[in-house]
Order: C-alpha cells, then sequence, then structure tokens
C-alpha cells in the first residue's frame, strides 16, 4: 500500500449543509409529528398519544406540546407512543427532560410503545430505567392512578 496523504473529514457543519442539500429543504418541512390528549379511565391521569417521527425536524414541535400539557395538574402522565415509529438521540434527550420534570412534580410518568427501533433506543440508552415502559396504555394509566 501506498503511502497517501491523510484526508480530514469535513467538517460537521459542511456535512450537515450537503445532507440537507441532498434531502431538501421541502421534506423537512413535510416531516410532520401529532400529539393529542386523550381521556383516560382514571381521573387525573394525562394521555398524549404521539404519532410520527421524533428526530431533529421534530422534536421542538414535541417538546412545545409536552410541556404545554404537563403544565396542567394532573396525577399522573402516560405517553403513547404506539404509533412512533423513530425515535432519534434528541427525543431521547427530550425524555429525559421530561421524566425529570415529572418526578420533580411528583408525578408518575409512563410510555407505552411497540415500534422495536422505539424500544431498542430506549434499551440501548437505558431510558427504559429512567421512565417505565409498561405493555398497554390501559396498563400504564392503572400504574399512574395507584
Amino acid at each position: 500500500m501506498a503511502n497517501r496523504p491523510h484526508r480530514s473529514c469535513p467538517p460537521l457543519r459542511a456535512v450537515v449543509t450537503r445532507v440537507s442539500a441532498l434531502i431538501g429543504a421541502s421534506s423537512l418541512a413535510e416531516k410532520s409529528l401529532t400529539v393529542t390528549a386523550l381521556s383516560s379511565s382514571a381521573e387525573g391521569v394525562l394521555v398524549l398519544r404521539v404519532v410520527g417521527e421524533v428526530d431533529l425536524a421534530t422534536v421542538e414541535q414535541l417538546r412545545g406540546h409536552l410541556h404545554q400539557h404537563l403544565a396542567g395538574a394532573h396525577r399522573g402522565v402516560v405517553l403513547d407512543c404506539t404509533a412512533v415509529s423513530f425515535l432519534a438521540a434528541c427525543g431521547i434527550g427530550l425524555l429525559v427532560e421530561i421524566a425529570d420534570q415529572a418526578r420533580a412534580d411528583g408525578r408518575p410518568l409512563r410510555l407505552v410503545a411497540h415500534s422495536r427501533l422505539v424500544l431498542r433506543a430506549l434499551e440501548v440508552t437505558g431510558t427504559n430505567e429512567l421512565v417505565p415502559c409498561p405493555a398497554t396504555v390501559v396498563e400504564a394509566v392503572a400504574q399512574c392512578s395507584t
């Protein structure tokens, strides 16, 4: 093998710019995430159904919705993420932030997910130890109301 000069990697900003150009600004804007407050079978337990992908394009939208809903007087909070297909690292960070807030407020927080990608992200980062993940929304609501 010939000795080749070391070729340095481009700065991260250049990489992000190139990726954005390849993806196209319109596709980033088209990503959507919905958060819906649902009625629960237990008085005072808030169920928030999250639908979509949680990534850099949607995490701030989700953060706004969560903080808006968590400002209310609820005994517990269930995040129904059964319709979340992807959870990026920024979404994990948001979950930790929300878990810390819930713990400081003295209310239980539960997360329900079925996607293997989402569950694996929670397992690998240890977030499932911080935010318990029951199998169903009904089970999560029951855990929050006791």
